[in-house]
This record gives C-alpha cells, sequence and structure tokens, in this order.
C-alpha cells in the first residue's frame, strides 16, 4: 500500500502547489484567465487524490504521516463527495470571481481548502485536527467576504466572531487530552481516551462535550446555530455555497470519526456510548425540528436554503447518534450502515446545497421573485426543483437513498429517533413543495441565471440521479473503517 499512499500524496501536494501559485505569482490582471486555470486544476487534481483514497480503501485502511491521518471508506466517500461538489462549485461562478476586488483569492482558496479537508476528515490526533481546524476555518471567514458587497462583509464578521468560540472551545478540547488519565507522548491520539477508571469516564465525557459544542457551532447544531440566518441567511450565495455546501462535509467527518472512537469499546460494552448517543439524538432532533419550523416562516429563498441546512444536520447527526451507540456495542455491521448513512446524504446534500446557494447568489432572494423561472429558463427551473425533491427524499434521487439508509441506522438504536426524523421530513415537504412551485410555474420572469450557473444545475441533478440509481450498490463500499 506504500505505493498508493505515496501516489495520493504526491497529488495532494499537487493541490496545495495550485493554491499558492496564485498568491506567489501575484496574479491580478482583470484579464487574465490564468487564476481559474489553476482553480481547476487544483480541484481535478484533488479529485483524483478522493478516487484513488476511495479505490485503495477497499483493500486497506490508508496510513499518512506515522498514523497521525487516515484515511478509510467512510472519509473517502466523503472528500470525493467534496471533490464532485467543489467541481460544480467552479462550473456555477466561473469567472464571476476575476470581478470581485479579491479577484484570484476564489480560485487560490478552493485548492487549499480541499488540501485542508484531507487532513481535517482524516485526522486521529487532536492536535492535526486543530491545526487542519485553522487552515480551513480561516479560509471559510475568507470565502465568506470574497463576493463583493456589504453583506458580505457583515456576515464575514459575524463568521469571525462564531469561529472563534468554537476555537476556543476547540482549545479547550484538545487541552483535556493532557489530563487524560495516560498522559504520554501518543496522550493526544484520539485512541488515548478510553476510559478505564471512573475519573477516566468523566473526562471522556467532557471531552465529547467540548466536541459536540466545538463542531456544532461550524456546522449549525441546534443549540449553536444561533449564527445562521445572519450568515448563511444574509451573506452573497456564491460565497455561502462553499462554506455550506463543501466545507461543512469536512467538519461533519472528523465529528463522525472523533465520536465513534472516543466512544467505542474495548472489553464488551463502553460506557460512554449510551450517553453520547443519548446527547447527540436530542441535538438531532431539536435541530430537525426548529430548522423545520424557522424555514416554514419564511419566504425568503436562501434563508429557507439555511433552516433547511440546519434541518440536513439533525438527520444526518440521526444516524451520528446510532454510530457512537453502535460503537460502544461493538456491533460492527451495524456501524459501517450509520457511516455509511452519513457518507451518503453528506454527498447527496454537498451536491444539492453547492449550486442551489450559488443560485441565489447570482438572482434574487424572494420565492415571489423566482415565480415563473420555467418560462424563462426551463433548465435551470427543472434541475432546481430536482435538487429540491433531492433534499426531500423523493426517489429515486441520492437523497431518497440518503434519508433511508439515515432512518434504518437510527432503527437500530431508537424507533422514536426514526418517528420524529420521519415527522420532521414530512414538515420540510411543505417547504419544499412551495419552493418548486414558484419555480416551476409560468408567468413573467426576467431574472438572468447565467450559462455557468444553469449548466451547474443541470449536472447536480444530472448526478443526483445517476449516484441515486447506483446508491443501493453502495453500501459495499464501506468495508474497510478506522475502529
Amino acid at each position: 500500500m506504500m505505493w498508493e499512499v505515496g501516489i495520493i500524496e504526491f497529488f495532494l501536494y499537487l493541490t496545495l502547489a495550485m493554491g499558492l501559485i496564485s498568491p506567489i505569482l501575484g496574479i491580478r490582471n482583470d484579464k487574465s484567465d490564468w487564476p481559474v486555470v489553476i482553480g481547476i486544476v487544483g480541484i481535478g487534481t484533488f479529485f483524483v487524490v478522493s478516487l484513488l483514497s476511495l479505490y485503495a480503501s477497499f483493500q486497506n485502511i490508508l496510513i499518512f504521516y506515522n498514523g497521525l491521518v487516515i484515511q478509510d471508506s467512510f472519509t473517502s466517500l466523503i472528500l470525493l463527495g467534496s471533490s464532485i461538489a467543489s467541481i460544480i462549485y467552479i462550473i456555477a461562478v466561473g469567472k464571476d470571481g476575476l470581478k470581485w476586488s479579491s479577484r484570484p483569492a476564489l480560485y487560490s482558496l478552493i485548492p487549499l481548502v480541499l488540501f485542508g479537508l484531507f487532513f481535517l476528515s482524516g485526522a486521529t490526533d487532536a492536535l492535526m485536527i486543530l491545526a487542519s481546524w485553522l487552515l480551513v476555518s480561516v479560509a471559510s471567514y475568507v470565502f465568506v467576504s470574497l463576493p463583493d458587497g456589504k453583506e458580505s462583509k457583515e456576515a464575514s464578521i459575524r463568521y469571525i466572531m462564531v469561529g472563534m468560540i468554537g476555537t476556543l472551545i476547540l482549545a479547550f478540547w484538545v487541552a483535556s487530552f493532557a489530563v487524560s488519565p495516560r498522559p504520554d507522548s501518543s496522550s493526544f491520539l484520539l485512541t488515548s481516551l478510553t476510559p478505564t477508571t471512573k475519573s477516566g469516564f468523566s473526562i471522556v465525557g467532557l471531552t465529547v462535550l467540548l466536541l459536540i459544542a466545538a463542531l456544532g457551532f461550524k456546522v449549525g447544531l441546534f443549540p449553536f446555530h444561533w449564527w445562521l440566518p445572519s450568515v448563511y441567511g444574509r451573506g452573497d450565495g456564491r460565497g455561502i455555497s462553499f462554506v455550506a455546501g463543501i466545507i461543512k462535509l469536512g467538519f461533519i467527518a472528523i465529528i463522525t470519526r472523533s465520536i465513534v472512537i472516543m466512544a467505542s469499546s474495548i472489553n464488551g460494552i463502553s460506557p460512554i456510548a449510551s450517553y453520547a448517543a443519548l446527547l447527540i439524538a436530542f441535538l438531532s432532533v431539536a435541530s430537525m425540528v426548529y430548522g423545520n419550523i424557522a424555514a416554514l416562516t419564511s419566504r425568503d429563498f436562501q434563508v429557507i436554503l439555511s433552516y433547511s441546512s440546519m434541518a440536513q444536520v439533525g438527520y444526518i447527526f440521526a444516524a451520528i447518534a446510532a454510530a457512537a451507540y453502535f460503537s460502544g456495542n461493538s456491533e460492527i455491521s451495524l456501524l459501517r450502515l450509520a457511516l455509511f448513512a452519513v457518507a451518503l446524504q453528506s454527498i447527496a446534500y454537498g451536491i444539492a446545497k453547492t449550486p442551489l446557494f450559488a443560485f441565489v447568489g447570482k438572482t434574487k432572494r424572494e420565492l415571489s421573485d423566482l415565480h415563473g423561472l420555467l418560462s424563462s429558463n426551463p433548465a435551470a427551473a427543472i434541475s432546481a426543483s430536482i435538487l429540491l425533491f433531492s433534499l426531500l427524499g423523493i426517489p429515486p434521487l441520492l437523497g431518497f437513498w440518503g434519508k433511508l439508509y439515515l432512518f434504518l441506522s437510527a432503527s437500530g438504536y431508537s424507533i422514536w429517533l426514526v418517528l420524529l426524523a420521519l415527522i420532521n421530513s414530512g414538515i420540510s415537504a411543505v417547504y419544499y413543495i412551495i419552493a418548486s412551485r414558484e419555480i416551476l410555474s409560468k408567468g413573467e420572469n426576467k431574472i438572468t441565471v447565467g450559462k455557468g450557473y444553469t449548466a451547474a444545475l443541470i449536472i447536480s441533478a444530472l448526478a443526483l440521479i445517476i449516484i441515486g440509481l447506483y446508491a443501493p450498490f453502495l453500501l459495499k463500499s464501506i468495508v474497510n473503517i478506522y475502529y
């Protein structure tokens, strides 16, 4: 496997190089297309990284940097989803970034973020998580502010404030490793927090709480969601698109892995697993309920997308709760099902949300402004509706299979959690149908979507259909997991 690791590292560092070329060369010419080309090459090299990682992980878990970073089937699937969503994003935005005052920064940051997501999603060490967290977080703050306009700058400032709180909590989480029952040279490894004493149990419980709080801010989990409407809902959708649809996948990957490892058992049943699963399940339901009800009360399409993102995170966390429980009770087959559900739904979420946020950023926010889009741009209207139906969970779209496996895995932990998730999914149908009805209605509409944004919507819709048709056969992909 060493040669496969070497090839992956080569393309990974090529991705990093693409992210550094524009700043080093100082490309600022408005007429130069080189930043766009560099960004496309950077995304392409990371796509190769994700494909190679997924292919190699079918055989064995990939180990990088003496075990500080690993890639298994679960994280490789999420990385592949991130790379596909990034391709969709660059198709949508195209050369628009060259018109912004920040100009080449957009095309440099995309490869840098993808490079950071590789380390963030695969980290097994608390210090590595903190380092990659800082890289990805700082880039996300800049991303929100890239489009010109007062709202983008204000949203970025709010997001920075939230990020500072999340980073501070994460720092406390890292510090808790230093007082673990077995402080040694490997005390910052996630596997070092296996509770063997009452004090050890308390420390692991504290680390789980701190991690959920820190990452809860990043993914918009209740009750850490208060920033979401003023950032996702008010910033320029073209900046929010990358943060909400791509960067979030890396945070979902690391919180899932960390919870699974910290709740895992060595001899029988983990004392922390049931408590962690119960807490995560409660936050999952709260996120679903709040996100769906808040989305129902708005007719601002971007705000609806923002709150529905919160509800989608709630569904994903239902499977994470199940994964924590299965991990602590050594039920490996059910754990693999839960991880597959998280990965599949994360991919469906990223592919749908990325072009939808970018579309809103390019056009207008109110649903009334989108009325009659079918008449002026049938391809964009139909494709956008397909993305909404995937988020709702209509078969045979990928979002249907993601939710199906989420509910199946959660049913092995708590049937009540599944029932509440199903009820919330039914509630979400109201605002998804209202939005699609406005978009698919005929009438006068003078909105210009743009060729790139239309193409991104079409490609995303096709991807959700094609992958959705193949999704039932993908379960065997989760063969090797780091556990």
